[in-house]
């Protein structure tokens, strides 16, 4: 029974993330304020000066065949601690960046997507879990694709986020860039045409 009330409460969590999600044109469906504590849970991602600057290091996501070229903005996540955020964050700017995919400032010239992203987490059976789902925005406000997945890691404590580490952030990160530069791909193919 100790077991289940944790994963209810994370699903909860999740149904509440998903179903805030539904309006593209409200920061993570939390509307534009924040009061100040749930601002210290959120975190920026550096932006990319230099798109050409990292390399790709080992372990970088690299999804295979044809270049893309993104200029993105992630906007700041909500459900996570800052230090881990911080950790996937610079990860993110190394993979993109072998990837074409540049981390810009909001509202810059030419930007292709903002990316919203929550995070929940909980314990169960000795490990913890964290759920991450992410929205697509297009410049014009519209939601156009949405990425999810969940990252398991051992240790379960009564605040589930002292079990994540930065490396399963990082790996998160990776499986995030991979996600989004297939996606770029696909929406880049043209469209079959019928028989004649």
């Amino acid at each position: 029974m100790t077991g289940i009330l944790p994963r209810l409460a994370g699903i909860m969590c999740l149904l509440f993330i998903v179903a805030g999600c539904t309006g593209a044109d409200s920061t993570f469906g939390f509307g534009k304020r924040q009061n100040d504590q749930e601002a210290t849970s959120n975190a920026e991602f550096p932006q990319l000066s230099d798109p050409g600057a990292p390399g790709t290091t080992p372990g970088t996501a690299q999804p295979a065949a044809g270049p893309v070229s993104a200029r993105v903005y992630f906007a700041p996540v909500v459900g996570a601690p800052v230090e881990l955020i911080q950790a996937m964050s610079r990860r993110l700017v190394t993979v993109g960046s072998a990837n074409g995919v540049s981390l810009v400032a909001a509202g810059t010239p030419g930007m292709t997507h903002e990316i919203k992203g929550y995070f929940s987490a909980f314990t169960e059976n000795g490990a913890t879990t964290v759920i991450h789902v992410w929205d697509v925005v297009s410049p014009s406000g519209q939601r156009v694709h949405r990425i999810q997945g969940q990252e398991s890691v051992p240790g379960a404590t009564s605040d589930p986020w002292a079990s994540v580490t930065p490396e399963a952030m990082e790996a998160i990160a990776d499986k995030i860039m991979a996600q989004y530069v297939l996606w770029l791909r696909s929406a880049a193919q043209p469209a079959p045409q019928p028989p004649a």
